[in-house]
Parts: structure tokens; C-alpha cells; sequence
């Protein structure tokens, strides 16, 4: 049964629920991610310029843990025709255990796993910034965020609105309290201290359209938002 068939009671359903979604993830130290949504349309990927600074004190980035194949650029496909739907359908242990690009088979959500190490010779305090560079007809207000960082989880969604009847919108207590976004246009400034040499992290990013948020409605169709999430190392910026 679709989310919208669920919630039926709660808000419209959409007519028809689609769209394209996209990560892209490039430069040693600098990790871009995009959800594309095009309503009736494909949509392409985006494409970051990599952090040359971090890269010459030693911090590489990799797909998979034992960086085989360290490299500036990180590719996920595109996910075509994805409808709304909720945190408790994601397969969270099947994307952490997958390097790289995770595609699940019931459901439509952007999940990519990748490793950040230090190769350098001294330890360093890594910063890094999530921000949303495009936005069109409000998908920021639907949109979920979830960062798992070395298997710790943390949501980040848009402030929720009130109902026309006083009420806030209902979640499933199964859900993560979230973190709201830090700003219009910054979803999360979050940093690492004491990177050490020869020390490895490993990063989730999951992306959805929250079924349960009012705001997944009709006037999100034809939308699109485009986020770029940036690691530096603290001091060179």
C-alpha cells in the first residue's frame, strides 16, 4: 500500500507523485550530493570542484573502505519516477553495508555510502557544510536529510508547519528526532575534531520525500532542490 493511501485522512494525495533524483560526489575534500526532481522530465547530475588545500595535507576520499580507487569524482545513477515515503521503509543496515551507490528495489530514495581518510602526517579538526544551492517550488519543505556518520544517525528537516487546526504534523514515533536546518540555505554545519593519521570515516547520506509531511503535496510536483555538502579542514578557510 503507497504511503498516500495511508494518509489519505491527513493531506492530498498527489495526482501523480514523481520525481528524478540525483547524487553527485566530487573533489577530495569536497562532497556534492543533489536530489533533481523534474515532473515529467529527466534530470542530470551536478558536478563540484574539488578542495585542493585538503587534498595537499593528505585528506582522500573513497567509495569503498580500503580505497581502492581514491578519486576526485563519485557518481551515483540517477533514481527515475520515486514517489513519497517514510523513514521506516528504509533499508538502513543494507545501506551501510554497501559502498558506494545503494539502490533498493522497493523503494525510491537516494542512499550513497563513502569513506573519508587521513593520509597526512599531522591530525587535523574536519568541518563540513550541507547547503541547498537551488530550490524550486518549495521541495525543501518535504524533503528528508539523514547522515549517518560512523553509525550514528542524524535527521534534518525544514521547520514543520502548523495545521489549520493548531496541531503539528504527526510522525510515527519510530522516526528520529530531527535536527532543524540551520538556516534558508544551510541544512547542517557539523564537524570532526582529532583526525588523526592513518584514521578512516565512514559517512551514510539518505535522501527522501517524507510521505507524513503536509507539505508533500501537489505544489511540490515539478520541483527541484540541489544540495552540496563540503568538508574542510578547520583553519584553511
Amino acid at each position: 500500500m503507497r504511503l498516500s493511501t495511508v494518509l489519505q485522512v491527513k493531506k492530498r494525495k498527489l495526482r501523480n507523485r514523481i520525481f528524478t533524483l540525483g547524487v553527485l560526489a566530487t573533489g577530495i575534500m569536497s562532497i556534492a550530493f543533489a536530489v533533481i526532481t523534474f515532473y515529467g522530465q529527466q534530470a542530470g547530475n551536478f558536478v563540484m570542484s574539488m578542495d585542493y588545500d585538503a587534498y595537499n595535507r593528505g585528506i582522500i576520499l573513497s567509495s569503498d573502505e580500503a580505497f581502492t580507487n581514491p578519486t576526485p569524482r563519485l557518481m551515483t545513477e540517477p533514481i527515475e519516477d520515486a514517489r513519497d515515503m517514510t523513514y521506516s521503509w528504509l533499508k538502513l543496515d543494507e545501506v551501510q553495508n554497501t559502498d558506494g551507490n545503494f539502490v533498493d528495489p522497493d523503494y525510491d530514495y537516494v542512499a550513497y555510502t563513502f569513506y573519508i581518510r587521513n593520509d597526512g602526517l599531522e591530525t587535523v579538526d574536519i568541518t563540513y557544510h550541507l547547503r541547498m544551492t537551488e530550490v524550486y517550488n518549495n521541495l525543501d519543505d518535504a524533503i528528508r536529510i539523514l547522515i549517518i556518520e560512523d553509525g550514528v544517525e542524524t535527521m534534518y528537516q525544514k521547520l514543520d508547519r502548523v495545521l489549520t487546526n493548531g496541531d503539528l504534523p504527526y510522525y510515527p514515533e519510530i522516526m528520529p528526532k530531527p535536527k532543524l536546518f540551520v538556516s534558508d540555505s544551510i541544512v547542517a554545519r557539523e564537524n570532526f575534531v582529532k583526525f588523526e593519521p592513518g584514521q578512516v570515516k565512514k559517512f551514510s547520506v539518505v535522501m527522501w520525500l517524507e510521505g507524513y509531511d503536509p507539505d508533500t503535496d501537489d505544489d511540490v510536483l515539478g520541483g527541484r532542490i540541489k544540495l552540496q555538502m563540503n568538508f574542510s579542514i578547520d583553519g584553511l578557510n
